[in-house]
């Protein structure tokens, strides 16, 4: 074994060029098993990280509005649900814990220079928007109408042209309903872009490279409210969250609560939502398998190239050493031992492309922690499964060279 170790060694020195090539393709193939790796299990400790507080025994009920336009008036009266309700819920069989809580809506802070500053959405589409009050601003409307003393209270918004743009391209946005911060508006109109209220001659001029105010698309001001979590210190209840007894389904436990809340508050302009947070542990758990299979599937992809260019490389050798296999041949050597010895320098050559590979793939995974949004983990599994993979590598493909040495008829090559 050694001395097939030292001929390997001594082949691979008076073909350096060869060997620099080889070793290229493996460290691009080891370093994306050991990228990919990382990133794979970076993703999955973020969602697992994410759901770890989750009880797969709980389930959270929330009351959703028929119309979407629902002023916020309106919405925040809606008595789907009441404290005095957790007493008749809990008597509820299979129920172990109800919880009443006002979940804030989805608003953000975002304040640039003072004036509110998020994104607005139509389906995929999305753009930055200064977002105001109409009621203290003023602005041009070049298609639909104004926000008037009629929508207060109500959803709606006149865009900036810039915003319409962006979101709709050519379509028409009016009665579309665009989505603010998890909340639904109503677009009724679209403003000038291109001009600003001059408040000393008191009208509308063109916007100027040193104008200071940004294009805003307007809303009304209790909708301004509601969008930007002004309006959130209230104490009422608008989600329950029910804890199911150990062995017992969740989901059957729900549909109780649900039917019993409809009795307690019939007529609503809406219906009940359920969110099971067992299967949100169900998905997050199917999400890591899907990262799992990925990194596979780049392993196998990797491990592939790297293969055929380990082949290509161990024939080039054979073809040209025939006569040094045809000379050992008729000194004695048997098929098998040319054969092992094409293996083993084979399996050499990757094995030490692989330790580079992972050594290069340790370095790119390092330095990407101060680029991605998350930080990449590598795992001594990862290393192991990496080297494991590409000896397995140099031994499916270099076996085909090796076995081909192994035939070579002495008599043919000596005399040739």
């Amino acid at each position: 074994m050694i001395t097939l170790l030292k001929n390997s060694v001594a082949n691979l020195k008076s073909h350096k060029l060869r060997l620099v090539i080889a070793f290229i393709w493996i460290i691009i193939g080891i370093t994306s098993v050991v990228f990919v790796s990382s990133i794979g299990n970076a993703m999955s400790n973020v969602f697992k990280e994410s759901f770890q507080t989750v009880n797969p025994r709980t389930s959270i009920i929330k009351f959703i509005p028929k119309d979407p336009f629902m002023d916020s008036e309106t919405e925040e009266l809606l008595q789907a649900f009441s404290k005095s309700d957790v007493p008749m819920l809990e008597s509820i069989k299979g129920v172990e814990k109800i919880e009443a809580t006002n979940e804030k809506p989805a608003y953000s802070n975002n304040y640039l220079n003072g004036v509110y500053y998020t994104q607005v959405s139509f389906y995929d589409k999305s753009f930055s928007s200064f977002i105001s009050i109409a009621e203290d601003s003023h602005y041009k409307v070049i298609k639909g109408r104004a926000i008037d003393e009629t929508d207060k209270g109500k959803k709606v918004i006149v865009l900036s042209s810039n915003v319409s743009k962006e979101v709709f391209g050519k379509n028409d946005p009016l009665g579309k309903a665009v989505t603010i911060n998890g909340l639904t508006y109503e677009v009724v109109g679209v403003s000038d872009e291109n001009l600003v209220y001059d408040p000393v001659e008191k009208g509308f001029k063109k916007r100027g490279i040193f104008t200071a105010e940004q294009p805003f698309s307007a809303v009304p001001k209790l909708a301004y409210n509601y969008l930007t979590g002004e309006n959130i210190e209230n104490k009422t209840v608008n989600q329950v969250k029910v804890t199911a007894k150990e062995g017992v389904s969740v989901s059957s436990v729900s549909d109780k609560v649900v039917a019993k809340l409809k009795t307690l508050h019939p007529g609503l302009p809406g219906d009940y939502d359920v969110e099971d947070q067992s299967s949100l542990q169900k998905s997050t758990e199917g999400m890591t398998d899907v990262i799992d299979k990925f990194v596979r599937i780049i392993t196998v992809a990797a491990m592939i190239i790297g293969g055929v260019g380990i082949m290509n490389i161990m024939y080039v050798s054979v073809m040209e050493r025939n006569k040094e296999i045809g000379i050992r041949r008729a000194l004695g050597a048997k098929p098998n031992t040319i054969l092992f010895q094409f293996l083993v320098e084979s399996v050499f050559i990757t094995s030490c492309g692989g330790i580079l590979g992972i050594i290069v793939g340790y370095a790119v995974t390092i330095y990407s922690k101060n680029i991605m949004p998350f930080k990449p983990i590598p795992s001594v599994n990862s290393f192991v499964y990496a080297f494991l993979s590409i000896v397995l590598t140099g031994i499916i493909f270099g076996l085909v060279p090796a076995y081909k040495a192994s035939k070579v008829d002495p008599i043919k090559v000596i005399y040739k």
